[in-house]
């Protein structure tokens, strides 16, 4: 196996961990703690989360760039990863000090979290994640990540017991990112070495990290802002159902990211050789993650009901209903995915992406103060959707005229409406039976069949390349052989 592909399936695997461990310890949580106090966690992590983007000031991309270029010639290497980390330390130094006196002054009745939750500032100042994704070595990355995540999963469940936990709860999570983030210095020795720098070689990097934060803290808006106006407005316990919630949409994700990171490189090569070929390639994958995606967000919505109080407990039954209003914001998140990572990126049209993730921020912004108001969590939750509705429709109008958007849109129909028949399937056996896991399963099998034989018949019918390419070959492969 190339060196390029381990890269691919290490960075997969450590995107999947950071949602996907976590996500263990959630129905021991939700119990355990509640929903007012997952709530708490959550607006105080929020909180926090702010500062933490600010110290990170666009590094992670700009860094892994910069390292990048220079990691063949070693004294260049030293010079960039000096200059690039004293420069990172004087902008999370300066996060951490203000997120210090907003602790201390501002923080009310949560200082005491807050305080604690200054460990992820900690961390943010110790992540050199970027100078081994830039030398290509992600393998120390991931495993640092999972030896951690298991270490810090089994601590909550040896040390969080009661309600009365959730300091112990917020110190074990702090705790965890910070060692894991500290561990890696035992490897960088190896590889690279501090060398001098001076001031203008420092601040030089200010710039370009100021303009990719643009879009990192606009993206992040969509997250962020919706919890810190619920925990504003003292909607604690519809935040902590709103966290579940976000969670759940979010997970698949992961996979939709991974195909983009393996279509980028792909992609950005083609339009410099072929075009035409570029473009063709960016119709099939569409075509794939609508046809997934359609799947899970449907399938999310008929179960939701369900599979909330089922895995986090009777309390969380709200959680539910805001799975339901959040579901349809997966479709237009893996559309955006596509254009993003196949079409606006390998094209260097950042203007456009940051002028399309800025108009979801704002309507993100804008829906949140007037519908949280009148409907509290189900109101955010409907605006996650619309924001990523709008960006949608922003990024395709600047694709538009060397992408078939309208072409994408029609053979989107016929997932939508197998999405659409599978939800109504799904639902009719969640109301026939009482709410179990058996009944839970039942549904999920009903939905899996009912779409996939809906999609199958479509996909055979168009002479889609999925049917071509990956369905006739399994179905060969399922032949007894004479």
């Amino acid at each position: 196996m190339g060196k390029t592909k381990r890269n691919l399936i290490y960075q997969t695997l450590y995107q999947m961990l950071t949602l996907v461990l976590p996500f263990v310890t959630a129905p021991y949580i939700s119990r355990v703690l509640g929903t007012e106090n997952t709530g708490i966690y959550s607006y105080t992590y929020t909180t926090v989360n702010y500062f933490m983007l600010a110290a990170l000031l666009g590094i992670e991309t700009y860094g892994t760039r910069t390292i990048s270029r220079v990691r063949n010639d070693q004294n260049a290497l030293n010079k960039a990863f000096s200059s690039l980390f004293y420069c990172h330390i004087c902008v999370a130094g300066l996060c951490l000090v203000v997120y210090m006196i907003y602790a201390l002054c501002f923080s009310g009745a949560y200082r005491v979290y807050a305080l604690i939750q200054a460990l992820y500032i900690l961390a943010e100042l110790l992540n050199i994640n970027w100078f081994f994704f830039g030398i290509e070595e992600f393998k120390i990355t991931v495993t640092r990540n999972l030896v951690i995540k298991l270490l810090t999963i089994a601590s909550i469940f040896l040390f969080v017991k009661d309600k009365g936990d959730l300091i112990v709860y917020i110190t074990i999570m702090a705790l965890g990112t910070f060692i894991s983030q500290s561990f890696v210095w035992i490897f960088l020795r190896k590889y690279v070495k501090f060398v001098r720098a001076s001031c203008s070689e420092i601040f030089q990097h200010l710039k370009p990290m100021s303009v990719l934060f643009v879009s990192v803290i606009a993206t992040s808006i969509y997250r962020m802002v919706s919890k810190t106006m619920l925990g504003a407005m003292g909607e604690l316990s519809s935040l902590g159902c709103f966290e579940y919630a976000d969670k759940i949409i979010r997970m698949p994700l992961s996979i939709i990211t991974a195909i983009g990171l393996v279509m980028l490189s792909k992609t950005s090569n083609m339009y410099v050789k072929d075009n035409k070929g570029a473009v063709s390639l960016v119709s099939k994958s569409m075509e794939a993650v609508l046809i997934f995606a359609s799947a899970i967000a449907f399938g999310l919505c008929g179960i939701a009901n369900n599979f909330a109080v089922l895995f986090f407990g009777a309390e969380y039954a709200y959680t539910g209903q805001l799975i339901e209003a959040m579901s349809i914001s997966l479709i237009f998140m893996s559309w955006n995915n596509v254009l993003r990572t196949q079409y606006l990126m390998p094209k260097c049209k950042d203007k456009e992406y940051v002028i399309a993730v800025w108009a979801g921020a704002m309507v993100n912004i804008v829906g949140n103060l007037i519908f949280i108001r009148l409907w509290g969590a189900t109101g955010a939750a409907l605006t996650t959707s619309i924001s990523y509705f709008v960006v949608s429709v922003v990024q395709s109008h600047y694709v538009k005229a060397e992408l078939p958007v309208f072409q994408y849109l029609k053979r989107s129909a016929i997932p939508f409406a197998a999405g659409a028949v599978m939800l109504v399937c799904v639902k009719l056996v969640g109301h026939m039976l009482k709410c179990s896991w058996v009944t839970l399963c039942i549904q999920v099998l009903t939905g899996a069949i009912v779409y996939a034989a809906l999609v199958l018949i479509y996909l055979k019918k168009s002479d889609s390349f999925l049917y071509a390419g990956l369905v006739k070959p399994f179905l060969k492969k399922l032949k007894p052989s004479k």
